[in-house]
């Protein structure tokens, strides 16, 4: 007799009488799976102390004000720095523009006196001898008061301007005496020249008249 087939899946009814039956066991919570930690949990992943003080608002405006005061107390402080720089550079200007008038006042004075040696008429200083009165006055007066360093600027500007004008004609004079040395070198050796000729004109008259005696 033939043998039946063998069977190579199992029954279906393996499968019905799982789906249909209850669960024999009871449910093991042990077995189970375990519960991931909230991400959040304060005795788990707690907050930095950073963040506690920023999210804390009584905190937060006390920081404020104490922020605010120091602004202000560094604003006070520069202030007062910058003030007193100021006041520093003005005191230095004012003492530059003092020492720069005593010696441009200096210079001027050598200039008018060198002027005087060379040129006692000059233009210059009929116009300097009749503005001195005023200008001493403006000059002496202290430099605290904005009319008073008007004069002084004034003043300088005028000295600046008389002094161009004293280089420029030296310049002018300078180039007027070399044209005339050299005129002068120029006329020195004319007359060299016609020196040595007249000298050799009176050797040649002097030495003909005797030439004939020699000869008899």
């Amino acid at each position: 007799m033939n043998s039946p087939p063998t069977q190579l899946l199992p029954p279906i009814s393996m499968f019905t009488t799982g789906l249909a039956s209850p669960p024999t066991t009871a449910f093991d919570p042990k077995k189970a799976m375990p519960i991931l930690p909230k991400p959040y949990e304060d005795h788990l992943f707690p907050y930095p102390a950073e963040l506690r003080r920023r999210s804390d608002p009584a905190q937060d405006s006390q920081k404020r004000v104490m922020t605010s005061e120091e602004v202000l107390a560094e604003k006070r402080r520069r202030n007062a720095g910058a003030s007193a720089r100021f006041r520093d550079r003005r005191k230095q200007r004012e003492r530059e523009l003092q020492e720069r008038c005593q010696g441009l006042e200096k210079r001027t004075q050598e200039l008018e006196d060198a002027l005087r040696f060379v040129c006692p008429d000059h233009p210059l200083l009929i116009n300097a001898n009749l503005n001195s009165p005023s200008e001493t006055s403006s000059s002496s007066s202290s430099p605290s008061t904005p009319s008073a360093s008007v004069d002084i600027l004034g003043r300088i500007n005028q000295l600046e301007q008389f002094i161009t004008r004293f280089r420029v004609e030296k310049q002018t004079d300078a180039k007027k005496l070399e044209e005339l040395e050299n005129e002068n070198k120029f006329l020195k050796s004319v007359l060299t020249t016609l020196t040595s000729k007249n000298d050799s004109q009176e050797q040649q008259q002097q030495s003909a008249p005797n030439s004939p005696s020699s000869d008899v």
